[in-house]
């Protein structure tokens, strides 16, 4: 049993999700993502902690949250989530700042139902009025610290070094180049960078790509184009390094952006 359906609504996108062996690799969204197990139980690595989201568990992720994802026993696994852009989530909650959940899982069935609702509503070409009404009741129950953006150390080095590694996409990673520009040896920059990333440099680079490529499909690209303009230079590979963070092949990916209404 293997299901991912991706629908996009404006600048968001949901997702329903039906499968039993199927592991994400550990990943993170730039956007905020609210979710709901509907069956089974979703098991989940967050930030050092081993987490189970059981029927009518809401699970909330706020921007760059390092996690993976699998069933959590033989019955398989159902759920629905949406990825909220930042942009989105900061003009309903009228705050800049990085909004984090007190809890990574709540439980409450009004809201878990609304969430639900808004995701059938999205699939079924409605739209959704329930968005801003939703966000709002998320925050006010459940987003209420902030962010403080504590800087560890070398966290501007590590910074420059992702604002390097988004300008240029296509291109390998170039540690030597990086290290020079950030003035440190190559070792010590890999354990500062997953010091504070949580991902060796590589496994950041590569995740960033994907979620590059997924954008461009978003926006009607094509898929061999996509592929190239991201750096991937074979289909398979390309393929199996998106199926692993979003479920689905880049080519199943697009086809079903693409499918007949």
């Amino acid at each position: 049993m293997r299901e991912f359906n991706y629908t996009k609504y404006d600048d968001l996108t949901v997702l329903s999700a039906k499968f039993d062996e199927f592991e994400y690799r550990k990943h993170s969204h730039e956007e905020y993502a609210i979710g709901v197990t509907l069956a089974g139980i979703q098991r989940y690595w967050l930030e050092g902690e081993m987490l189970n989201s059981t029927p009518g568990g809401i699970m909330l992720f706020h921007p760059e949250q390092l996690h993976d994802g699998c069933s959590g026993d033989k019955t398989g696994l159902e759920y629905v989530i949406s990825y909220i852009p930042r942009q989105l989530f900061e003009s309903i909650s009228g705050r800049k700042d990085v909004l984090k959940f007190s809890s990574p899982i709540i439980y409450d069935r009004k809201m878990a139902e609304n969430i639900v609702r808004m995701t059938r509503s999205i699939e079924t070409g409605h739209g959704s009025l329930l968005i801003s009404e939703l966000i709002m009741d998320v925050i006010n129950r459940a987003a209420n610290t902030v962010d403080e953006l504590q800087t560890p150390k070398n966290f501007k080095a590590v910074n420059r070094a992702v604002e390097i590694m988004y300008d240029n996409f296509e291109a390998p990673l170039k540690l030597d180049e990086i290290c020079k520009e950030v003035q440190m040896s190559k070792y010590h920059f890999i354990r500062q960078f997953k010091a504070v990333k949580g991902l060796s440099p590589y496994q950041f680079f590569l995740g960033r790509r994907v979620e590059q490529a997924k954008k461009y499909l978003d926006d009607g690209k094509e898929l061999y184009a996509v592929m190239l303009e991201c750096g991937f230079y074979d289909l398979s590979h390309f393929n199996r390094q998106f199926k692993s963070v979003y479920g689905l092949t880049a080519h199943a990916y697009a086809k079903l952006l693409h499918k007949p209404c």
